[in-house]
C-alpha cells in the first residue's frame, strides 16, 4: 500500500489578499515596537548619563547615585 500525498489546495484570491494585508500590518506593527523601543533605550542612556558622577571619600557610590537620581519627596523629608 502506498500512501499518496496531496499538496493542500491553493488558497484562494481573497486569502491571498488577507494574507498580503496582514503581513503589511505585522511589519508595520514591528516597525513602530521597534522604534518604540529604541527610543527608550535612548532615553535611558541619557538618564544614565546624568546619573553617572562619581562618589566622594565619605560616600559610595549607589549614595551618591541614589541622591542625584531619586527624586526627593520634600513632604516625607521634613519628617
Amino acid at each position: 500500500m502506498s500512501v499518496q500525498s496531496q499538496a493542500p489546495p491553493a488558497p484562494s484570491p481573497l486569502q491571498r489578499h488577507l494574507a498580503a494585508i496582514l503581513l503589511r500590518f505585522r511589519r508595520l506593527i514591528n516597525r513602530s515596537v521597534a522604534s518604540m523601543l529604541a527610543n527608550r533605550e535612548k532615553a535611558a542612556m541619557q538618564f544614565a548619563k546624568g546619573c553617572s558622577t562619581t562618589a566622594n571619600d565619605h560616600s559610595t557610590a549607589r549614595d551618591t547615585l541614589q541622591s542625584i537620581c531619586i527624586p526627593h519627596n520634600d513632604f516625607i523629608s521634613r519628617t
